[in-house]
């Protein structure tokens, strides 16, 4: 590939990359979404939706979590597509490539979140002489360093990369091409495992069943099962929602104090919230990105030492789901104001608030918009793309910006407007918790149909009786269907169950392993 496309190509993906933690946190990074742009751009858009959609499935479930950094699944996505591409369009290179590439990516981020380290102390330096200021240059710093080591990282990736991985392919054994490509058909079976794990396959495996007797036996898609699995959830729902209202009762009352703060302040800081990850380090987290999200507000309420002193407190330790950072911070500066009018809050105060509120927004952000919403769109799309369909990375993309852009907005308004009464009303009312067992039925019933139509084990032996051909892949589909692809997949669950730290790539050898001595004993 020429220095000029290397070029281009890395810088696009680092922009794309950037946005995971740094411009949002607004999806368009994922392997769905990234891969089929990529493929776009190298003229083969076929093959960067059929790599993103099959990786898409491979990370499902592969999130992180607090301050984890597991496999990433973005750079995954692009490298691979990129890989397959310069391969001659073989997708099933791009696809066993991505596993370890995620890994690979593991390093690229440390590399960043230690450079934000001393971004950050720097920072301090300069807020503590008064420059209040440098919250806001030191943040942008964050993001431009963000977007070098990925731009970096991705043509070091895709110039040197390329032409050997198609060199490599060119030159290997016909079963070790056969069996890579079986290995690409089993590795979605890790995802689906992790999602099972995510989703408590010991409570809610009914639902798997139902699943897997609508495209098992009654070969429904997708969708369907989809569609059916919502009508399930709602109509439980409804069943014990005579209940739920009375559990609920009562009304949010609006905090009336006394106002500084416009509508207009409260939307700088929904805006300014996008960039809150990119400051992100081991030894606070997002504190100086949550003090730039918040900044302006601060600066209207307080003057002199009370600005510095007031920045340096909203620089602590803060970590929380992106999407939620936005009801705190509504929250936090509704107190701030009621300071600065002289109500008896103390500075203390203020900080345990927003830290009492980390553990149980994070909690819901995680298990909620990563492990539904990103999951249950994305295996929509995964499976459209899978197909070759250049409408899925809108299918994934447009819900999750809705979300995005609902949920931040609103979380900054009604935390500033209600304060903390209406995280207490939420946490006491159980409708979170209904929100999300109700996601799991649909989570559930979907995965299912992931498993049964993408995760591809099937047997090669074929005997001879009384001059008839028996194949034995269709002797055991026609007893249990799909019996082996769930039967890998609750293998891969046991194995990532068991081995917590080191599952994954337990499971990622194992897919290498079954698809290559597979294919050269003939079995698979």
């Amino acid at each position: 590939m020429s220095l000029a496309t290397s070029i281009v190509i890395a810088l696009i993906m680092a922009l794309l990359l950037t946005e995971n933690l740094g411009y949002g946190h607004i999806q368009i990074s994922r392997p769905v979404f990234a891969g089929p742009i990529i493929g776009l751009l190298m003229g083969d858009l076929r093959t960067g939706l059929i790599v993103g959609g099959t990786v898409e499935l491979m990370f499902m479930g592969v999130f992180p979590v607090g301050g984890s950094v597991p496999p990433n699944a973005q750079f995954a996505g692009m490298m691979s597509t990129v890989l397959a591409i310069a391969s001659g369009g073989n997708a099933e290179v791009g696809v066993t490539l991505a596993f370890p590439i995620g890994v690979f990516a593991q390093f690229i981020l440390l590399l960043d979140y230690n450079i934000n380290l001393f971004i950050a102390h720097r920072a301090d330096k300069k807020i503590m002489d008064g420059n209040v200021d440098a919250v806001k240059t030191h943040q942008m710093l964050c993001l431009i360093c963000m977007f070098g080591c990925w731009a970096l990282s991705s043509f070091l990736g895709i110039y040197l990369g390329s032409a050997w991985v198609e060199r490599l392919y060119n030159i290997l054994p016909e079963f070790i091409r056969t069996g890579l490509s079986v290995a690409g058909g089993i590795m979605p079976a890790m995802g689906m495992a992790m999602l099972l794990k995510m989703m408590n396959l010991k409570r809610y495996w009914c639902f798997l069943a139902i699943g897997y007797v609508m495209t098992a036996y009654l070969e429904m898609n997708v969708i369907s099962i989809a569609i059916f699995s919502i009508g399930v959830a709602v109509a439980i729902y409804t069943l014990g929602k005579e209940e739920e209202s009375q559990e609920i009762g009562g009304e949010i009352k609006e905090d009336s104090s006394q106002r500084i703060l416009t509508k207009q302040d409260l939307k700088s800081i929904y805006r300014r919230s996008y960039f809150t990850g990119a400051c992100l380090n081991y030894e606070r987290y997002l504190g100086l990105g949550y003090c730039y999200a918040i900044l302006p507000a601060l600066k209207k309420l307080y003057k002199g030492e009370d600005l510095k002193e007031a920045t340096i407190r909203n620089t602590e330790f803060y970590n929380s789901h992106p999407f939620m950072h936005n009801v705190i911070m509504g929250v936090t500066i509704a107190l701030e104001e009621q300071r600065a009018l002289g109500a008896p809050i103390e500075a203390q105060s203020i900080s345990a608030t927003k830290a009492a509120l980390m553990g149980p927004t994070a909690g819901f952000g995680d298990s909620f918009f990563k492990g539904v919403v990103v999951t249950i769109t994305g295996a929509f799309a995964a499976a459209l793309a899978i197909e070759g369909n250049p409408i899925a990375p809108l299918v994934f993309i447009i819900p999750n910006l809705i979300v995005c852009i609902l949920v931040r907005y609103y979380g900054t308004m009604m935390g500033y407007k209600f304060g903390t009464k209406f995280i207490l009303k939420m946490k006491n009312s159980n409708i979170i918790q209904k929100f999300v067992e109700g996601s799991t039925i649909v989570g559930m019933m979907v995965t299912a149909g992931l498993i049964t139509n993408y995760v591809k084990v099937n047997l090669s032996p074929v005997f001879k009786f009384a001059e008839k051909e028996i194949v034995l892949n269709d002797v055991i589909n026609s007893v249990i269907p799909k019996l082996l692809p769930y039967c890998t997949v609750f293998l891969f669950y046991y194995i990532i169950k068991k081995y917590p730290k080191n599952g994954l790539y337990i499971t990622l050898a194992l897919s290498f392993a079954m698809g290559i001595f597979g294919v050269l004993l003939n079995i698979l």
